[in-house]
């Protein structure tokens, strides 16, 4: 089915707009894997008790508050990959579809 000159240029706009979605979602990926590998460090310091140069005279119950921070922000970093890499991979077979549309090759 051909499409009329009004419809290809919504769907041209469509598709430049969820593209810089994808764009977005694709920074949201990165900075929660930064955040998860942060936390994650933190998380294993504060299990571990690793004793560095940089902080010798660290407390127990900061080491305790520490490895508690580092359990949540691991936990919600990682619920943050796995939902925005489903929406980024979700987002990218839908754009793909609408390009298609747009190429006239399906419906």
């Amino acid at each position: 089915m051909k499409l009329s000159k009004r419809e290809r240029e919504a769907l041209a706009a469509s598709i430049a707009q969820e593209n810089e979605m994808l764009k977005r979602v694709g920074h949201v990926v990165r900075n929660s894997f930064v955040a998860l590998a942060v936390f994650a460090l933190l998380c294993v310091w504060g299990f571990t008790g690793m004793r560095d140069a940089f902080f010798p005279n660290i407390s127990p119950s900061t080491l305790n508050v520490i490895k508690w921070v580092g359990v949540i922000g691991t936990c919600i970093s990682l619920i943050m990959v796995v939902f925005s890499m489903t929406a980024r991979h979700n987002g990218k077979k839908n754009l793909l579809k609408k390009i298609d549309r747009y190429q006239g090759k399906a419906q």
